[in-house]
């Protein structure tokens, strides 16, 4: 299990390697509201995690959401489509899905591909609903698989490193 965050910043700052169970375990680390954990910066990770997932191409963001989509409990993915159709468009819900292309805004009723197309809309036009879902819906990152949890861990590191903590002081939320 990783010790402290400076192990971290050394093992994956300094050029190291990770494999993919103690990339898991980093997550869960910043993602852990336990006061021993309370040194893996959440907000950081949070950050970080709407930055790497902003930079994706369309496809590829598609592609680990239908992943995360297909992971996730029917109880997880109604919440966080319905979340995102709400903020989105609330009552006009009809518009939203005539713009993505969407088979229905029922969320238990869509399918992998429609849930990828409203997340990657959701994601381009307003990215601070995607910053919000990686807070709110720690399983969220994790389900996108390993290689966007390296990614995420990445940009964490050169932050934590390079001493670029968010601007409200890096405390847990």
């Amino acid at each position: 299990m990783p010790e402290t965050v400076d192990d971290f910043m050394k093992r994956f700052g300094g050029g190291g390697t990770i494999d993919d169970n103690e990339a898991q375990q980093y997550h869960d680390r910043f993602v852990s509201t336990n006061a021993d954990d309370r040194d893996f910066d959440n907000q950081t990770y949070h950050q970080s995690a709407t930055e790497y997932l902003g930079k994706l191409p369309d496809d590829k963001f598609q592609e680990v959401a239908r992943s995360a989509y297909n992971q996730a409990a029917p109880q997880e993915r109604q919440g966080l489509l319905g979340g995102l159709l709400s903020a989105l468009g609330g009552g006009g819900a009809g518009d939203i899905a005539k713009k993505v292309g969407l088979g229905t805004t029922d969320p238990s009723r869509m399918s992998a591909d429609d849930a990828a197309r409203l997340m990657n809309y959701a994601r381009t036009e307003r990215p601070e609903l995607l910053q919000k879902t990686v807070q709110e819906k720690p399983w969220f990152v994790k389900a996108m698989g390993n290689p966007v949890v390296m990614g995420v861990l990445a940009i964490a590191a050169a932050k934590l490193v390079s001493g670029q903590r968010p601007k409200a002081g890096g405390a847990k939320s």
